[in-house]
């Protein structure tokens, strides 16, 4: 009787305990603020929230977080972290363009959008340097915030701060 019992309650267990991790809610696909992604125009700035970077130290997080702002569409490209005292930063080397007609756009841009980005996203990072042959752009805080009028940092605080961010780079 007493093994008739045993068994009964280990399979009564056994059956809770499955039953109830069926019934487990699936969590909903949220941003680090906790709001869930609804709007369709902030999609992308969301993506770019979401892969902020603490510290410029983190080599595989920068990585992503520059495939996500689609550095690699100019060309193929290498990193430099500069880590190993204040200020930090990132260098991005492209080596060989997607386009021939990219290094005209090289020769006359007026700013890498992306580096706006790497300095609002990246918490401890100073300055980007982005370098194609002779061509050399180098964008610090100082400078990014005197772009945006005001502080390059706080933009990184939300998808609707970025997408204000966007906003500000296109208007000039």
């Amino acid at each position: 009787m007493k093994s008739r019992i045993s068994a009964f309650l280990s399979l009564f267990f056994i059956a809770i305990f499955v039953l109830s991790g069926c019934s487990i809610p699936l969590k909903k696909n949220e941003n680090k603020s906790g709001s869930a992604a609804e709007n369709k125009d902030y999609s992308i700035y969301n993506d770019y929230y979401n892969n902020k970077v603490q510290y410029i130290g983190n080599n595989s997080e920068v990585i992503n977080l520059l495939h996500i702002l689609k550095a690699g569409d100019l060309g193929e490209y290498t990193i430099e972290l500069t880590t190993d005292k204040e200020p930090f930063g990132l260098t991005i080397n492209y080596s060989k363009l997607r386009k021939n007609d990219d290094e005209d756009k090289f020769k006359t841009i007026r700013q890498i959008e992306f580096s706006f980005y790497l300095l609002a996203l990246i918490d401890n990072l100073s300055f980007v340097d982005v370098n194609y042959k002779t061509y050399h752009d180098h964008l610090d805080i100082e400078e990014a915030n005197k772009t945006v009028n005001g502080k390059i940092k706080n933009f990184g605080s939300s998808p609707e701060k970025l997408k204000e961010l966007n906003d500000i780079l296109h208007q000039k």
